[in-house]
């Protein structure tokens, strides 16, 4: 089966993009799916979505208590109501998908779990996985390309990224030579994928700890990602890892240090513009405690020393943004927050582009738990300008929900 992967990021283009349509209403909210717990719980990531309009994600809980890989079908009136589970983990094969998916030119799904796997570990170290698509649908069994093993990383928060070649990139919170997370590739091979991953990067402490976040890459193949913290930066980095020649720099180049008023723990992936701008989110820090959305500037050279603020979150507005970013063509920035806002309960918020930067944020939607509770992951797009994402909480049974937002701008 071919398995010509589709880049999750390509260049320095923008994940996603949005048609700029002009607003008329204020946005509105539309549940597609509330899980129930045996069809999946608290989905800790965001969507993907397929050439069709079907859209994908993974969930916590299941039937087995290990966590599931589901589809929502596009309809031609919209959505179905309900999820059509295509794998439920049982721990061998994973335990706990907590990231975003990718998918290739052939439909095929490719993941990642926080746990489980073939390990001398009870609950084992996390694994790298590949659902196959078929004439009738999907497999019910995931692939699994790499069981990893403590000493090549351990624990899976981020996805995937691929290039061109179908080789695979990603990041392990932990493990490693000093347990401080890895950066590894996965190479594509004649019959498949490489069974043992290789250690592009381990960390050391001094050049971060702990990367929560998935990598992007420029075009010249460079990778760029966040550590959640560092010895020199307690607030985390902002890291490259340059191509070269012979393959990728065995050591990360910092360029932001995370200090606390700019910020405090990067754990979601960065979006890049087509100048190579960097743009993310931290937790914690900033004027408020509260979290910020944050600008890596490419200048000649490389990239700005300092981090621009564009937000610094006061709780009302929102608090703890866990998620990457989204951008439409015309600049503007879109993500959530997982707590904060008028109940508590997260945000959709849009930060508008101007003439000579940024605008203040606006909150699209405000969570009250009965629409859903706590986002965690980040927001997809369709060619409309429709946002999806999904809840960690909340819903008709309080273990989350998948929603579409219209009229966001």
């Amino acid at each position: 089966m071919p398995h010509a992967i589709v880049c999750r990021f390509v260049a320095v283009l923008l994940p996603a993009l949005i048609l700029a349509v002009p607003v008329h209403a204020a946005p509105t909210l539309t549940t597609l799916i509330t899980f129930d717990g045996a069809n999946g719980q608290s989905p800790m990531s965001g969507l993907v979505s397929d050439a069709a309009g079907n859209l994908f994600g993974t969930t916590t809980g299941g039937t087995n208590d290990a966590g599931t890989v589901f589809e929502i079908a596009k309809t031609p009136t919209g959505y179905a109501n309900a999820p059509t589970t295509l794998v439920r983990f049982n721990t061998t094969n994973g335990s706990s998908p907590s990231a975003d998916l990718i998918v290739d030119a052939a439909g095929n799904l490719f993941g990642t779990t926080l746990l489980g796997g073939m390990s001398v570990d009870i609950s084992g170290f996390g694994t790298v996985f590949e659902i196959a698509k078929t004439a009738g649908g999907y497999a019910s069994t995931p692939t699994t390309l790499v069981s990893f093993n403590g000493t090549n990383g351990a624990t899976l928060e981020a996805g995937l990224l691929a290039d061109s070649a179908g080789n695979l990139f990603g990041t392990t919170r932990d493990g490693g030579a000093s347990d401080d997370g890895t950066v590894f590739e996965i190479t594509k091979t004649v019959n498949g994928y490489a069974s043992v991953p290789i250690t592009l990067v381990s960390f050391s402490g001094s050049d971060g700890v702990q990367p929560y976040a998935g990598l992007i890459a420029d075009a010249a193949g460079d990778l760029f990602g966040v550590s959640r913290t560092s010895f020199v930066y307690f607030g985390g980095t902002v890291f490259e890892i340059v191509k070269t020649s012979a393959g990728y720099a065995s050591k990360p180049t910092t360029l932001v240090g995370f200090k606390g008023a700019n910020g405090v723990a990067p754990e979601a992936g960065l979006i890049s513009n087509v100048a190579g701008d960097l743009f993310g989110t931290t937790i914690l820090g900033g004027a408020h405690g509260a979290g910020t959305v944050f600008k890596v500037a490419k200048i000649a050279g490389g990239y700005a020393k300092a981090a621009t603020l564009l937000v610094s979150f006061n709780g009302l507005n929102g608090q703890g943004p866990m998620a990457g970013l989204l951008a439409d063509t015309a600049g503007n920035l879109f993500g959530t927050t997982a707590m904060g806002g008028a109940h508590g309960a997260g945000t959709v918020f849009k930060i508008a582009k101007t003439l000579t930067g940024y605008a203040g944020l606006t909150t699209l939607i405000n969570f009250n738990g009965a629409n859903g509770a706590n986002p965690h992951g980040p927001l997809i797009a369709n060619a409309v300008g429709d946002l999806f994402g999904a809840t960690t909480g909340g819903g008709a049974n309080s273990d989350g929900t998948v929603f579409k937002l219209t009229g966001s701008g």
